[in-house]
């Protein structure tokens, strides 16, 4: 199949990476610094079925930079907005920025590949989100940048997977991982994270799409 993940220079991006690669699948990378992930330009060396592209997806021509990317890729078996950011602080930058990677780019990207996505069998758009967006759990507040524009990816996701109804779509909490944002401390290392998510993606069906789900199959609360 053909896969293409966001964010891969790091953490869980990588970790979706390595595995996607190891079931033998072709992975379209997109990361803005590749090159100063050693992580990932081991697997690029390591393995041919990796094509990494050089994309800032803030960029103002993001889009068609990416369609360029993939000129020579006949479709897109499974699309996984991963790419995201954890702003603290409560400010309208923090918001603004929060808002744009969270939440408005992973819409532009599933717009964007949505007629590399229809020539596949069965495809599928992911979408990695935060219980920390829900509404229903939120019982500690804080980080108010960060949860707003997780509950905007979940409100994008569900419109998606309306809109495009061809299209399985899952909005999934990765857990609380040991990553650059998860910190040392957190109970999930990202190999056990991306291993549930892979599952869940493997047995996401078209009558399930507009599901919100964590890495180890939970029914999340919107």
């Amino acid at each position: 199949m053909n896969i293409l993940i966001t964010g891969v220079s790091k953490g869980i991006g990588l970790a979706l990476t390595d595995e996607a690669l190891e079931k033998g699948h072709h992975v379209f990378g997109v990361a803005r610094h590749p090159e100063e992930s050693h992580e990932l330009m081991q697997l690029q060396k390591k393995n041919n079925r990796l094509t990494i592209i050089k994309l800032d997806l803030k960029e103002e021509n993001a889009a068609e930079k990416l369609i360029k990317a993939l000129a020579n890729c006949s479709h897109i078996d499974i699309l996984i907005n991963n790419a995201g950011i954890y702003e603290k602080d409560s400010t309208k930058e923090a918001f603004i920025k929060s808002f744009e990677v969270n939440a408005y780019i992973p819409f532009m990207v599933t717009e964007t590949l949505v007629p590399k996505l229809k020539p596949a069998h069965s495809p599928k758009v992911i979408h990695i989100t935060s219980l920390m967006g829900s509404i229903e759990d939120n019982s500690s507040g804080g980080s108010v940048a960060y949860r707003a524009s997780k509950t905007a990816l979940n409100m994008i996701h569900k419109c998606l997977s309306l809109e495009h109804n061809w299209l399985s779509c899952m909005a999934i909490h990765p857990g609380w991982v040991q990553t650059s944002m998860g910190g040392k401390e957190a109970p999930t290392t990202p190999k056990q994270s991306v291993s549930g998510i892979w599952k869940e993606i493997e047995r996401l069906t078209l009558a399930e799409s507009g599901c919100f789900k964590d890495f180890q199959g939970n029914m999340l609360p919107w």
